[in-house]
């Protein structure tokens, strides 16, 4: 190995680093550890990715290169996940379609490299394992209106009920991969909390006499910034389901849902807050790229 005074003395300040980080990530650790131990004692859900997005965004804010920012993301996804996540036995399942492989590879980036993953072609059978606990989370294709057999409606049904969607994928603002081209939304049987800037999903079952662009106006005159909305009808049926998303943090209770139930009138409109996710994290690089303007 070619050797130098100065190079020397720089691989020891490393190898001083290494056992630093190395210490610390142990003590963190420890720490997670007695929080998921006293969570148990306390009934509070253990995975929070409001409290992980908040982390995460944090870390960003005060970051400087040259590690690049996705870097760090990957990083702290990774300690989250190994420490927090695998010590309560954890298990994903990840719906990827032979055309779409993208899927697993964004559902490893979030979850880390240890949590055990299964795949799984089908939607509707990664979202009922979740409604059966045969795993914790799922990963599913983001919805596409007119979609034949969408999974999303069954978190209207009494079964899905007490699932929520709770994050999107790709986690972060990644222009140099394909993921930004098929989105994915994870879910599972835990609540949707805000991190401070969120997009809400809330499903609708309505008479099938309810158009769309009434739902947009009346979704409007609530007070709600729909960005996107979902249909599933049946020509057959007299109900009709559909899915707004909303760029705001609704909790199921919010006072916005009465109000949009009552201007969508109709025959028992339903309308409900089915999750949402943390707006997805845009790198410090890229808002002073101008060319990702």
């Amino acid at each position: 190995m070619y050797k130098t005074p100065e190079l020397d003395t720089i691989r020891q300040r490393i190898d001083g680093l290494d056992n630093q980080i190395h210490d610390l990530l142990m003590e963190r650790a420890d720490l997670i550890m007695r929080i998921s131990e006293e969570k148990k004692k306390q009934g509070i859900q253990i995975v929070q990715p409001a409290r992980e997005a908040r982390m995460i965004r944090r870390l960003i804010a005060r970051h400087r290169e040259p590690l690049p920012e996705e870097a760090i993301v990957r990083i702290w996804r990774e300690l989250v996940s190994c420490v927090s996540l695998l010590q309560t036995g954890l298990k994903v399942a990840v719906c990827v379609p032979a055309d779409t492989p993208e899927y697993w590879d964004m559902a490893r980036d979030y979850f880390g490299s240890v949590l055990p993953m299964q795949k799984v072609q089908s939607p509707l059978a990664a979202l009922n394992l979740v409604i059966d606990d045969k795993v914790n989370f799922a990963v599913l294709p983001w919805p596409e209106t007119e979609q034949d057999k969408p999974w999303w409606p069954m978190l209207l049904d009494s079964m899905g009920s007490n699932v929520s969607i709770l994050q999107r994928l790709p986690y972060g603002d990644k222009e140099n991969y394909a993921y930004h081209q098929h989105p994915a939304l994870i879910v599972a049987k835990a609540g949707f909390d805000t991190s401070d800037d969120d997009r809400s999903f809330i499903a609708l079952d309505l008479d099938a006499s309810i158009s769309r662009a009434r739902i947009m106006d009346k979704a409007k005159e609530s007070g709600l910034d729909v960005l996107s909305i979902y249909a599933k009808s049946d020509p057959h049926s007299p109900r009709s389901a559909y899915l707004l998303e909303a760029e705001t943090y609704l909790g199921k209770d919010d006072p916005k849902l009465e109000i949009l139930r009552t201007h969508l009138g109709g025959t028992e409109p339903v309308c409900r807050v089915i999750g949402g996710y943390p707006a997805p994290l845009v790198y410090k690089s890229r808002k002073k790229d101008p060319a990702a303007a």
